[in-house]
């Protein structure tokens, strides 16, 4: 599996064949040894082609190289901060979308490679729909690519340990062999590894590298992390891999990749689900895997440069539609569709923009659902205008005597869910008038976190209240947001907040205080008060 892939993802960056086979010798040892999961397969994978292709149009294959060796210096430096662990925070449909966004990624770039390989950048459907009625299509490399995927497709389902990529890969270059003349190949391979040497930095500009280098690292650490995380879950783990020890191994893979002019690697989820099918318990599956590769280097070389471009081309095709998860999409529309807007955002973010850009809209967009599915604002408000509403409908017990007021101004509403910055301003409508009452009591108690946009309104409707005459008062604030809520403690009713409604209405000064009650003196103790009275007497 890795050995067509390998070629094929270097061949569409625009490097020579072999630099994708090399990676995947040195990168595929230092990363089956280091990674922090012992199922990892690590090499060149479909996600970095997309910005390795870009590195290398604008900095050349020696750009690439120091991009390479960066990243991998970056990642190193995440593994020791610790970084690893945040990649679980990472919502699961942005995780499908960031994978259906690299397959709509490699249909657009590699359907001209399929149809006219000397047009690797135009739009695919424009180009295709040229080619076609233009006749310019080279339908040769169409059928062997054809013939490729179609094994590629029908092969497993006949039997799952059939190596149906070699075999369509077989099928097509024999076909574009023996029928085709002056076809595009790999060609000539290397039959040993280079000598490791650091990357010349001659005429590579290396402050516009930068940027691209940390973009490469945090997709490559992004990537490698979500397959070690789905490992887990598919093998059903015990225990969880290493986040942070995989980061450093990818990053000491880069660095080696790079060091052999290599291209960039990252965690396979799709070789290393297939390692474990064919019996993978160690880390020795993933280090025999890069072995294998060299043999195949060093002994078929001259079978590998006769494979043709549009066979690889295909191969990459199928990645591309395996990797749309149309079944899932499905699925997830008619389970959730606002779970599948997350999904189709992410893509199309990647798709049309870049990566980067992808996930940040999918990350957006996945906290705003969760905001408004978790963090709704409910408000039940109550306006009283007699004493006798206290005590039936607020359960305040409001003593009973003769000055007791029976007109009263007072609305009362109790906040249920977070004050957050997209419901804030649902509070507003607690002075929607006139006439305004003259008390507006907050009930707190189910409250559970108000961020800076909720302390400011709940601010200004005092400040606002304030100018009427009127005053606002908090009752019954949980004890986790009293220091978020103190500075606004001076605009509330007696500049505090109120332990309950009962003492926010005596504040206000909307119900008498309670009556001193008369002390009780029994009738023995009036008598022993009287004798020791007389005693005194008697003896001044």
């Amino acid at each position: 599996m890795a050995l067509p892939l390998n070629v094929a993802l270097a061949t569409a960056a625009g490097l020579p064949a072999s630099v994708g086979l090399i990676s995947g010798v040195v990168a595929g040892v230092v990363g089956g040894l280091l990674s922090g999961s012992r199922f990892q397969v690590t090499g060149p994978e479909a996600a970095l082609l997309p910005l390795a292709a870009a590195i290398v149009a604008a900095h050349g294959a020696a750009g690439l190289a120091i991009a390479t060796v960066l990243a991998g210096a970056m990642q190193v430096a995440l593994g020791l901060v610790r970084a690893g662990r945040f990649a679980r925070l990472i919502p699961r449909p942005v995780v499908m979308g960031f994978t259906v966004g690299i397959g709509l990624l490699l249909l657009n770039t590699q359907l001209p490679r399929l149809f006219a390989v000397e047009d690797t950048h135009a739009n695919a459907v424009a180009l295709v729909m040229q080619r076609t009625w233009g006749g310019h299509v080279g339908w040769l490399g169409v059928a062997a690519g054809a013939l490729t995927a179609l094994a590629m497709v029908t092969l497993p389902r006949l039997h799952k340990r059939i190596p149906a990529v070699l075999v369509g890969l077989t099928i097509g270059t024999v076909l574009m062999v023996w029928l085709g003349t002056g076809y595009d190949a790999v060609g000539a391979l290397p039959r040993s590894l280079p000598t490791p040497t650091l990357p010349s930095f001659e005429d590579v500009h290396l402050a516009s590298l930068l940027p691209a280098a940390l973009g490469l690292a945090l997709l490559a650490s992004l990537g490698s992390l979500l397959a070690t995380s789905s490992l887990d879950a598919l093998t059903g783990a015990r225990t969880h891999s290493d986040l942070d020890q995989d980061l450093m191994g990818q990053g000491l893979a880069n660095i080696a990749a790079g060091l052999f002019g290599g291209f960039p690697v990252m965690g396979a989820i799709v070789r290393a689900s297939a390692s474990i099918q064919a019996g993978a318990r160690t880390r020795a599956a993933s280090v025999m895997h890069a072995l294998w590769l060299f043999v195949a280097m060093a002994l078929l070389a001259p079978l590998v440069a006769r494979i043709p471009i549009a066979a690889l081309t295909a191969i990459l095709l199928v990645v591309g539609v395996r990797l749309l998860n149309l079944e899932g999409l499905v699925a997830m529309w008619n389970q959730s569709k606002s779970t599948l807007s997350v999904v189709v955002v992410t893509a199309l973010g990647i798709a049309v923009f870049n990566v980067f850009a992808g996930i940040g809209a999918g990350l957006a967009l996945a906290s705003l659902l969760y905001v408004r599915r978790h963090g709704a604002l409910r408000l039940e408000v109550q306006r009283v205008t007699d004493a006798s509403q206290l005590q039936r409908g607020l359960h305040v017990q409001a003593p009973e005597a003769p000055n007791a007021p029976e007109a009263l101004d007072l609305l009362v509403a109790r906040v249920d869910g977070p004050i957050l910055f997209i419901n804030h301003l649902k509070l507003y409508d607690l002075v929607d008038g006139p006439p305004w009452a003259k008390l507006v009591v907050i009930d707190l108690s189910r409250v559970s976190l108000v961020d800076a946009a909720g302390v400011a309104t709940l601010q200004y409707l005092a400040e606002f209240l304030a100018v009427r005459n009127a005053h606002l008062a908090l009752v019954k604030v949980p004890p986790q947001l009293e220091a978020a809520l103190e500075p606004i403690a001076q605009h509330l009713l007696e500049a505090r907040m109120h332990g309950s409604l009962e003492g926010a209405l005596l504040g206000a000064g909307l119900l008498p205080p309670a009556p001193l009650e008369e002390p009780v003196v029994h009738p023995a103790q009036i008598a022993a008060n009287s004798a020791q009275i007389a005693a005194n007497s008697a003896h001044p």
